[in-house]
């Protein structure tokens, strides 16, 4: 689970995992927690195994968490701790690429999840079907129950982690057999979906990266950013990661003294260096 596969490959030959988070509130920086979670590991159309658990929060409900998900302090009393359900988690996520629906809310959480049980939360290739809606679609609203509900697509519930898993799978079905109607249908493609650039150099930048990390080479990178003058950085990479359409770098920049965020589809051009 230490590798991403390769961004060319197509989606056939990829399991899936998606996933579904239900918590105490919006935000684990203030100290909500998970109150319940649901995962579906998937290849192709084909499921492979699922896992669906309340969790208990060690922490009081806030009001407006349970006003959307109806998940009481009552139904959480008997619930297992998030630390003692991580194996089960971590086993659908082996070898996975991620896939939820605002995946930033989800993954932000389970980040913060296994942060508190003291461990390293798996380095994943996390594709989002929110960000997937907005860059391929025109919908009236892009919340899942929308979004299903413009497509056909009927949610056995909302708001509970299994059934929106089961929701966004299909939901997830339907953008793909579109996708594949314009051609062959990568991992790139479904994790780039707002990227200006072609998939190709993505490709080839990622693969890049991907080398960079484990070795320590420092990069030279041309960074473009929207409103500003380019500027030419020495970087050393740390991390290759995914947020609302886009790829990111987080690298030490040797100018600014500091790490940073890098836009992946904003690197004008990339050179690896020699170390010395």
């Amino acid at each position: 689970m230490g590798t991403w596969p390769s961004p060319t490959t197509p989606l056939d030959e990829l399991t899936f995992t998606f996933v579904d988070v239900e918590t105490t509130g919006l935000d684990p920086a203030t100290g909500d927690r998970v109150c319940e979670i649901a995962l579906l590991r998937v290849q192709g159309d084909q499921e492979i195994a699922r896992f669906a658990s309340l969790v208990h929060p060690q922490q009081p409900m806030r009001p407006g968490a349970l006003a959307v998900h109806g998940i009481t302090d009552a139904m959480l009393v008997d619930a297992p701790p998030f630390a003692a359900i991580l194996p089960q988690i971590d086993a659908l996520l082996q070898d996975a690429v991620l896939v939820a629906h605002n995946a930033r809310f989800d993954v932000g959480f389970l980040r913060h999840e296994w942060q508190i049980a003291g461990q390293t939360f798996p380095f994943l290739a996390v594709v989002d079907t929110l960000a997937l809606a907005q860059a391929r679609y025109r919908f009236r609203h892009n919340s899942l129950g929308a979004i299903a509900g413009e497509l056909g697509v009927t949610p056995t519930a909302l708001h509970r982690a299994m059934a929106d898993v089961l929701t966004t799978w299909q939901v997830w079905q339907r953008f793909v057999a579109d996708m594949r109607q314009e051609g062959l249908v990568s991992l790139a493609h479904v994790l780039y979906p707002n990227s200006r650039r072609p998939v190709e150099e993505l490709v080839a930048m990622v693969t890049a990266l991907q080398e960079a990390i484990p070795t320590g080479k420092p990069l030279q990178l041309r960074y473009q950013p929207e409103k500003a003058p380019a500027t030419v950085r020495v970087v050393q990479p740390l991390e290759v990661y995914y947020e609302r359409g886009h790829g990111y770098m987080r690298a030490f920049c040797h100018l600014r003294q500091e790490e940073r965020n890098f836009r992946l589809d904003r690197i004008a051009e990339l050179t690896v260096l020699r170390e010395d």
